[in-house]
């Protein structure tokens, strides 16, 4: 594992004059002889401080409203394609609900979700950034039912029918807390994109912390979860685990880790809690 770091390491250090002018398709082959891997291992006990970076913009977001205008359908990127067809299978169109959107980043999500269920009520949480831009186009569109969460604190003190998470809980370094409380106030929680691994090992630890390297130049760290102790937060809060299936939209590259997980796998899960 040291020397996969190392190798990646070097990637890192390459000039940018000399990354523009080696050809697209002789850097694909490169990358996928020597750089074929997502995910490295650590031994860091704590996200860094600073970590995840969203690159999305003001611009950006308008551009799928206009876009939404024209097709009236959302255009951005999922880490789950069928969650609306989740949500059509547990609510009505007219029904009065609230969804938590945690990691929430385009708007036309919740365009989608407003032209699918007129009632609901939408909250979501982000990076401040990113929040800001939610603020700003709530203002300039005068969207109804938009609501921003800036502080976590925030979620705590709210009850939600339906929780979102896309592709998020790993890069929060309070998951824990954030688990804690949501139980206890939330009906529905659904993760997509998660990795989560499985192990022999008895008492092995709750999660370990990778580097997130598929993204280069960008360097993110996340945690992967263990399997078992992640259910548990949800068993011991009376929900049922509704049903978990390997995440579509990527095919994660984890052949890396076969000598320290019995499985391993990106994926999507649904818990409901018992008597909602």
């Amino acid at each position: 594992m040291d020397n996969l770091n190392k190798l990646y390491d070097i990637r890192l250090k390459i000039p940018k004059f000399l990354k523009f002018l080696i050809p697209k398709f002789i850097k694909r082959k490169i990358n996928k002889k020597f750089f074929p891997y997502y995910f490295l291992i650590t031994n860091y006990q704590k996200l860094p401080y600073l970590n995840y970076i969203n690159n999305n913009n003001l611009d950006k977001q308008k551009i799928l409203i206009e876009k939404f205008d024209i097709n009236q359908q959302q255009n951005s990127f999922m880490t789950c394609p069928y969650l609306h067809q989740l949500l059509l299978m547990n609510y009505n169109a007219n029904e009065d609900f609230s969804f938590l959107d945690m990691g929430g980043e385009y708007i036309d999500f919740f365009l989608q979700l407003k032209k699918n269920f007129k009632n609901v009520k939408y909250y979501v949480y982000n990076l401040e950034k990113i929040n800001n831009d939610f603020i700003k186009l709530k203002l300039d569109f005068k969207y109804q039912n938009l609501n921003i969460i800036s502080k976590v604190d925030e979620i705590f003190n709210n009850k939600f029918d339906f929780v979102n998470f896309g592709s998020c809980i790993q890069y929060f370094d309070n998951y824990e807390v954030i688990l804690k409380n949501i139980t206890e106030n939330s009906n529905q929680i659904f993760f997509s994109g998660t990795t989560l691994f499985e192990t022999d090992k008895k008492n092995y630890q709750k999660h370990v912390i990778a580097r997130q390297v598929n993204i280069f130049p960008e360097i993110n760290y996340c945690y992967f979860f263990n399997k078992q102790f992640f259910y548990n937060f949800f068993y011991k809060k009376n929900f049922n685990l509704v049903f978990e299936s390997k995440n579509i939209t990527d095919n994660v590259n984890f052949k890396n880790f076969d000598s320290l997980f019995k499985k391993i796998e990106y994926k999507d899960f649904f818990f409901k809690k018992l008597n909602s």
